[in-house]
C-alpha cells in the first residue's frame, strides 16, 4: 500500500469527494475527523483508515501523521459558528493548524501541508481595481479570517513543503436556505468557486511539480464573475421566487473577482463554468419538484 494522505475534517462534504478522488487514483487516505461526525461510506473500505479525535489533541495528531505523503489540512471552524466565539475558534484553527505543523516537522518533514485557507483574508476590496492578487495585503474583517492569517503564518514560516490556497465562497449545487443577509452589497463583485473545483484544485496539490512553498487564490474564473445582485436573482431564480425577499449588506463584505492565472496553470481546477453550475441548480429544483 501507497503512504497515506491524511484528509483532516475528512468526513465533511468537500473531504468526502478528495477521499473519493484520491481513491480512484490508487491513493490510501487516513481521515482524521472528530467523534460526532457521521463517518458512514468511509469506514470499512479498502485503503481508507479513520481517526476519531480532535487536532488538537498532539498525540491523535501524531498518530494521524505518522508516515504520510501528504496532509490536506481541512478542519476548521467556519462561519457562522466561527464568528460567535473567539477563543475557540482560534483553538480550533491556530493552535489545530499549529498542532499538525510541529508533528510533521518532527515525524515527516518531507511530506508536503495543503492548507486550505480563504479569500476572506483580503478583507474589503471593493474600492480597488480587480482582480485581487495574492500579494495583496491581509486584513480580517472577521474573527474567521482573522484565524486563518494566523494560522497561514505558522504554514508559512515551517519547514515544510506548504501549499498555501485561498479558497473563494463555495457554491454546493444542492438546495440550501438563502441566508437572512447576503453576505455582499447588491453592486459588489462576486466570485464564487465550484465544490467540484475546491476538491480538484485539492486533489492536484498533493502531487503538482513545482508548487511547494507557493500561494494560490483558488475560484472559478472568469464565467464567475458577477455582482451581488446577478448572483442572488439567479438564486432566486432557481428556485422559484422572487428576489425581492432578498437583504444585502449595507456595505461591502470581502468578496471580489481574484487573480487565478498561476493556480489555473498550476492545478488545472477551473473545470464547471457557472453556466454548467446554473444548469446543475435548475435540473435539482426540476428533479425535486416532480417528485
Amino acid at each position: 500500500m501507497t503512504r497515506p494522505v491524511l484528509i483532516t475534517g475528512g468526513a465533511g462534504s468537500v473531504g468526502r469527494q478528495l477521499v473519493e478522488k484520491l481513491l480512484e487514483s490508487g491513493r490510501s487516505v487516513r481521515i482524521l475527523d472528530l467523534p460526532v461526525m457521521d463517518f458512514s461510506g468511509l469506514e470499512d473500505r479498502a485503503n481508507v483508515v479513520v481517526v476519531r479525535g480532535d487536532i488538537t489533541n498532539a498525540e491523535v495528531v501524531k498518530e494521524s501523521v505518522a508516515e504520510v505523503y501528504g496532509v490536506v489540512h481541512l478542519a476548521a471552524l467556519l462561519p457562522p459558528n466561527s464568528e460567535r466565539d473567539r477563543d475557540k475558534t482560534f483553538t480550533v484553527n491556530v493552535v489545530g493548524t499549529e498542532a499538525i505543523v510541529r508533528a510533521m516537522e518532527r515525524g515527516d518533514p518531507d511530506a508536503v501541508l495543503v492548507f486550505p485557507s480563504s479569500v476572506s483574508t483580503y478583507g474589503d476590496t471593493a474600492a480597488e481595481t480587480p482582480p485581487v492578487s495574492t500579494d495583496h495585503p491581509l486584513r480580517a474583517i472577521d474573527i474567521y479570517a482573522e484565524s486563518k492569517i494566523a494560522a497561514e503564518v505558522s504554514v508559512r514560516e515551517s519547514a515544510l513543503k506548504t501549499v498555501v490556497m485561498r479558497i473563494a465562497a463555495i457554491a454546493v449545487p444542492a438546495f440550501l436556505e438563502p441566508p437572512k443577509v447576503w453576505p455582499f452589497t447588491p453592486d459588489q463583485r462576486v466570485e464564487m468557486v465550484h465544490r467540484d473545483d475546491v476538491v480538484d484544485a485539492l486533489f492536484a496539490s498533493v502531487d503538482a511539480p513545482d508548487v511547494a512553498g507557493k500561494v494560490f487564490n483558488i475560484a472559478g474564473g472568469p464565467t464567475w464573475r458577477l455582482t451581488g445582485r446577478d448572483y442572488v436573482e439567479d438564486f432566486y431564480e432557481f428556485v422559484g421566487a422572487s428576489s425581492g425577499e432578498a437583504v444585502y449588506r449595507e456595505d461591502p463584505g470581502w468578496m471580489d473577482w481574484y487573480d487565478t492565472a498561476e493556480s489555473q496553470r498550476s492545478l488545472g481546477y477551473q473545470n464547471r463554468t457557472y453556466e454548467r453550475y446554473a444548469g446543475e441548480m435548475r435540473a435539482l429544483v426540476a428533479s425535486m419538484m416532480a417528485e
